[in-house]
């Protein structure tokens, strides 16, 4: 069976992963896998597809799952339909068991989706929520205050659970946008029992260091990072040529590197050229909103530090400046990205865990 792309790329191929994986009883497949070579048959097909109509609300023909019984084509049948689901705020990457859920920020590439191995180590009694960034799908731009971004999480996470006490997470940018809104809910009289921050520069060393990087406007630079992301996200090397890249126009730098993130699987097929464009516009968002704590958080925070990160400069990078706690420092394996991929995200879902149980509040 073939493992690229093994995670699911938004939404709709992870509520297909779900549905297949209890369906066939069994989780070891990835998108381009045949349904039927995995063990499916007619009759588990007619209640695979029957409960698509459900949950999809929309009709899938048996005819187009027998001539496409891959998650990766079936995603693309729904999607010409409808993309509405992508714009979902809120996804429940792991929604089994009964435990307080722990919502978690995706860091600036925007999609939840790069949580989803996370997720999957929490099973099967943590139910985990990923919080998408407005701005990645739908017609609503990004916001360009971390208070706003927030103001919004917090709303969209009440819809799963009103009342604190609250678990949160982020990674990267992710981090900080976790902290404003875990000041937010403190300023509400709510209680943040746990904040994990994966590998982030704290709001200090941002407003310290952009001035000085170049990425978010050396465009060539930007995909650069972008494609050196995918090689741990979806084990794609896109084999991205800087010196090629910067010969083309900028539309067709922009075409170029979404075909070749297609072809590689890092991006679903039918992901349209302007993904890219929203995936800098979030950058941009996060790393110029120029974002300040109005407060200290009263609350413990949890900083996982990647051993071979080259993103932190430091050990800790200024998080035990946000917290009136002492900061609680774990070093996990991996970089700034593979630390939430396979085999290093088993360290960062022990460490969450351990903090949750600390935190006694589940």
């Amino acid at each position: 069976m073939s493992q690229t792309p093994a995670i699911p790329r938004d939404v709709y191929e992870l509520r297909l992963w779900q549905l297949w994986s209890d369906h066939l009883r069994r989780d070891d497949f990835g998108m381009k896998d045949d349904f039927f070579a995995l063990g499916g048959n007619r009759a588990t097909a007619e209640a695979v597809r029957t409960e698509i109509g459900a949950r999809f609300d929309m009709s899938l023909p048996m005819e187009t799952f027998l001539e496409a019984p891959t998650i990766e084509r079936l995603g693309c049948h729904l999607r010409a339909r409808s993309r509405r689901l992508n714009e979902e705020p809120v996804v429940a990457l792991q929604p089994h068991g009964a435990k307080r859920p722990f919502f978690y920020l995706p860091g600036g590439e925007g999609t939840v989706l790069n949580s989803y191995a996370l997720a999957r180590r929490m099973a099967p009694d943590q139910p985990v929520y990923g919080l998408q960034a407005r701005g990645l799908y739908g017609e609503r731009p990004p916001f360009s205050r971390v208070e706003d971004m927030a103001a919004d999480h917090i709303e969209s996470m009440r819809t799963v659970q009103p009342r604190g006490p609250y678990l949160l997470g982020g990674h990267c940018s992710g981090g900080m946008v976790a902290l404003e809104m875990a000041l937010q809910l403190q300023r509400r009289g709510e209680q943040v029992a746990v904040l994990a921050v994966c590998d982030a520069w704290s709001p200090a060393l941002i407003r310290l260091r952009m001035p000085n990087e170049t990425f978010l406007d050396d465009l060539v630079e930007f995909y650069s990072i972008i494609a050196a992301g995918f090689r741990y996200w979806f084990d794609a090397d896109l084999q991205l040529e800087s010196d090629e890249m910067r010969a083309l126009e900028p539309r067709q730098r922009i075409a170029h590197f979404m075909r070749l993130a297609r072809a590689h699987g890092a991006y679903a097929p039918d992901e349209p050229d302007e993904r890219i464009e929203r995936v800098l516009a979030l950058f941009r968002s996060y790393c110029y909103s120029g974002y300040e704590p109005a407060e200290r958080f009263q609350g413990p925070i949890t900083f996982l530090r990647a051993v071979d990160s080259k993103f932190c400069e430091t050990l800790t990078e200024g998080w035990e400046d946000v917290s009136t706690q002492p900061l609680r420092l774990r070093r996990v394996p991996g970089n700034h990205v593979s630390l939430l991929t396979e085999p290093h995200v088993e360290a960062v879902a022990n460490e969450i865990r351990a903090a949750i149980a600390e935190a006694g509040v589940s």
